[in-house]
């Protein structure tokens, strides 16, 4: 794919600019009936600089998941464009359909961190040791990286009895903390956050919200869903409304 020439100045006139999506576009098509197509999201378009949290918000047909699973690269969009700034090279970005796979996972080791809504894990493999896995992919000495990991865990209220463990028989609340713990850890400059407190109780979604708060003080850009309006008017310093497809979307300041 060729190089877009206007992305690349936008990331050159502007040092604070982490992600840029442009008229992103996703259609889903269903092979197991005849083709038809389901639009999914349509011509969403967002730029986000270190610092800022943009909670997206609007209906559950509204894409707020597969937006985010786009900037991921998960799903591959239908159109439009995402390009994330590149650290491996001073001044440059990754512009991610078309990429090669090597680079969007070095981008991913090193720039964007992804919490979803649901723990995906090998089984077998201990809770301190999946925390502790994004620091070991950097390099990082594997008893500096399980310290950091279960001081963490010790935050978000994972009983240490639990850390050796493996967490597929966990409760949805003690997954989810584990799931954010995985994705905190590495303070990524880039982070994607799909309903992160939805599991929680009162004084978790609270611990969670301090955390992201202090990623976002420290510079990172944050693109989050998060249905609890406490905790969203905590974290966000914008918020992205997305209607259903074929609905513009709207961007308004939080005061």
């Amino acid at each position: 794919m060729t190089p877009d020439p206007s992305i690349a100045r936008a990331f050159a006139e502007r040092p604070a600019l982490m992600l840029r999506a442009e008229d992103v576009r996703k259609t889903f098509t269903l092979h197991g009936q005849g083709g038809i197509g389901i639009e999914a999201l349509a011509g969403v378009s967002l730029d986000v600089e270190r610092g800022e949290c943009v909670v997206l918000v609007g209906p559950s047909c509204a894409g707020k998941s597969t937006f985010l699973r786009c900037l991921y690269g998960n799903y591959l969009a239908s159109g439009g464009s995402i390009a994330i700034r590149d650290d491996a090279v001073p001044g440059q970005h990754l512009e991610i359909a078309g990429a090669e796979p090597h680079d969007v996972l070095r981008l991913r080791r090193n720039v964007v961190g992804y919490v979803s809504q649901f723990l995906r894990v090998i089984p077998r493999v201990s809770t301190l040791d999946i925390v502790a896995a994004p620091l070991v992919s950097r390099g990082v000495e594997e008893d500096e990286a399980r310290d950091k990991a279960a001081a963490l865990l010790a935050r978000l209220n994972v009983p240490q009895r639990l850390w050796p463990l493996a967490p597929a028989t966990f409760s949805g609340g003690e997954q989810q903390r584990v799931n954010i713990a995985r994705g905190l850890i590495a303070q990524h400059r880039v982070l994607l956050l799909d309903e992160p407190t939805a599991s929680l109780d009162v004084e978790n979604r609270e611990v969670v919200a301090g955390l992201i708060v202090e990623a976002r003080e420290r510079g990172a850009a944050i693109v989050g869903v998060f249905h609890d309006e406490d905790t969203r008017g905590r974290v966000a310093t914008r918020v992205l409304a997305l209607s259903a497809p074929r609905a513009p979307a709207a961007v308004a300041e939080i005061a």
